[in-house]
C-alpha cells in the first residue's frame, strides 16, 4: 500500500506535464499559422506596386519624352514602385501557384516597358494588347492570392 501514493502523484505529474506541453504545442501551431498569414496578407502590396508600375509606364506612353532620352526615363521609372524586391520576398514565401501568377503580371509590364523604350504610344495596337493581357493577369494574380489565404471568391466581378 505504500507505493500507490507516490506512484498516483508521479502519474498526476506526467498527465499535468504532458497536457501543458501539447497544449503549448497547439498554441504555438496556431500562432506560427496566423504569422504566416499575415505575412502574405501584406505581400499583396505586390499588386499594388504592380499598378503603380503601370501607371508609371502609361504615364511614359503619353508623355512627349524625347527619343535620345526614353530608353533611360523608362527604365528608371520602371524601378521605382518596388515590385522587384516584394516579388523575391513573395519567391520565398507564397506557394507556387501565387510566385507563377506574380511572375506573369510582371512579365507583361516588362513587355510593355520594352515596348516603350523601343518608341511605341499610347495609341499602339501592341500597348493596348499588353495592356488587357495585364488586366487579365493581374485579375489572375489576384485569384489565387484570395484562394491562398483562403478568401471567398468575390461577390463582384469586373
Amino acid at each position: 500500500m505504500e507505493w500507490i501514493s507516490p506512484v498516483s502523484t508521479a502519474l498526476g505529474a506526467v498527465i499535468g506535464v504532458g497536457s501543458t506541453l501539447i497544449g503549448d504545442r497547439l498554441r504555438w501551431g496556431r500562432e506560427r499559422a496566423g504569422q504566416s498569414l499575415d505575412v502574405r496578407r501584406q505581400l499583396s502590396d505586390y499588386t499594388a506596386a504592380l499598378s503603380r508600375m503601370r501607371t508609371t509606364l502609361h504615364e511614359c506612353a503619353q508623355a512627349d519624352i524625347p527619343a535620345s532620352e526614353r530608353p533611360q526615363r523608362v527604365r528608371e521609372l520602371f524601378l521605382t514602385p518596388g515590385a522587384y524586391e516584394i516579388r523575391h520576398q513573395l519567391a520565398i514565401i507564397a506557394p507556387q501557384d501565387v510566385v507563377d501568377a506574380a511572375r506573369a503580371a510582371f512579365v507583361v509590364l516588362r513587355h510593355t516597358r520594352d515596348l516603350l523604350v523601343d518608341g511605341a504610344v499610347i495609341e499602339s495596337p501592341a500597348y493596348s494588347e499588353l495592356e488587357n493581357r495585364f488586366d487579365s493577369a493581374v485579375a489572375e494574380l489576384r485569384r489565387v492570392m484570395r484562394q491562398d489565404l483562403g478568401v471567398p471568391e468575390s461577390t463582384t466581378r469586373r
